[in-house]
């Protein structure tokens, strides 16, 4: 019987096959797909929820005890504020200033929360003469009055406002019970429920609140 014959291959064609072999064992087998992970809908909904439910908690504490909504009533504080303006008031961490636009209790003396500006603190002096507000003696400059004003109300002045209280005054003078009236006077700091710090409504006057 006769033997096979061997293909016959020059060097040259040798060398190629090797060069070929060696290009191939360097060559990365192609990665095997992972498998497709399988969605645990019921796990995905239960922590969508969860997340819901700790925004909606955040949101109901800081706006239960930080922050608060207010609706103005009356023409008390007009220019600044409306009849029906919605704001928000900062009531945490707050103690009354000279300038702030305030929201007082409905124990302040009209049965009613009212929106006034603190004009002075406990023991600063306050004397009020032909339209014009002094504290400690200076002339109050006040822009925000949108006319001039007399009424000077129920008391004798210079006045010292007693320690942990606050003189009150509503911008628009000639129409506004404040603390010139005996119905409220000094105003305790405790009655004081929060400071205004943004409109919310309407929208045209959306913004902060000076």
């Amino acid at each position: 019987m006769e033997k096979p014959k061997l293909p016959h291959h020059s060097d040259e064609e040798i060398d190629a096959i090797l060069a070929e072999l060696e290009q191939a064992g360097r060559k990365k087998p192609s990665p095997i797909p992972a498998p497709e992970e399988k969605i645990n809908w019921k796990r995905e909904i239960l922590e969508w929820a969860f997340t819901l439910g700790l925004a909606v908690f955040a949101a109901l504490l800081l706006f239960g005890y930080v922050f608060r909504f207010v609706m103005v009533e009356g023409a008390s504080m007009e220019p600044a504020l409306q009849n029906g303006d919605h704001l928000v008031m900062r009531n945490v961490f707050y103690t009354p200033d000279s300038g702030d636009i305030v929201i007082l209790s409905s124990d302040t003396g009209l049965d009613k929360p009212l929106v006034k500006r603190v004009i002075a603190t406990g023991g600063q002096s306050v004397s009020l003469e032909d339209g014009t507000v002094y504290v400690d003696g200076e002339p109050l400059a006040e822009p925000y009055v949108p006319e001039t004003w007399t009424d000077t109300g129920d008391f004798q002045y210079p006045l010292t406002v007693p320690e942990g209280c606050v003189f009150v005054m509503g911008d628009n003078r000639n129409h506004s019970t404040d603390s010139r009236s005996s119905l409220i006077g000094m105003v305790p700091e405790d009655e004081v429920l929060g400071k205004v710090i943004f409109r919310l409504f309407p929208f045209s006057r959306f913004g902060p609140v000076k």
